[in-house]
């Protein structure tokens, strides 16, 4: 009897713990610093869309603080037209956000070699030249919030 008690206990204690082991499985993999991270995944050409989503970049950090928020926009596609010197229209914006809270900028290499791209042909402000797939992959597996606008 006792040790159908114990048993029982056990089990119960297992049950309440092991939903807080599940919600500690990827946070676990971010970095320490207290700070929010998210990569943000662009494939589109439209103007629209990429200005969407360097507004979505400002208003998290306006909502979060610069020292709470560590964001990554990666692009690939038609999006890389955004970080092309010779066809952005929004470079100011780039670059002031990039000033203003240190977005990192990363541009697919695959993509670049099929369009014929070079590092030159990039806005200075884009760091990374990585397949952006990869990136993606990487960045998740490290914990970091996904967000596609």
């Amino acid at each position: 009897m006792w040790n159908q008690k114990v048993l029982a206990l056990s089990c119960l204690g297992a049950l309440i713990a092991l939903p807080v082991a599940w919600a500690e499985g990827p946070a676990d993999k971010r970095e320490g610093d207290g700070r929010h991270h998210v990569v943000m995944h662009l494939n589109s050409g439209d103007e629209k869309v990429q200005r969407g989503a360097l507004n979505n970049i400002r208003h998290l950090y306006q909502e979060l603080g610069r020292e709470k928020l560590q964001l990554e926009l990666v692009v690939h596609g038609t999006g890389l037209s955004l970080f092309t010197r010779n066809a952005t229209t929004l470079g100011s914006e780039l670059a002031q956000l990039k000033a203003e809270y240190s977005v990192a900028y990363t541009a697919c290499s695959n993509t670049m070699k099929a369009m014929k791209i070079t590092r030159d042909d990039l806005v200075s402000e884009v760091g990374d030249t990585v397949p952006a797939m990869l990136r993606l992959i990487e960045r998740q597996e490290q914990g970091w919030a996904y967000i596609k606008p």
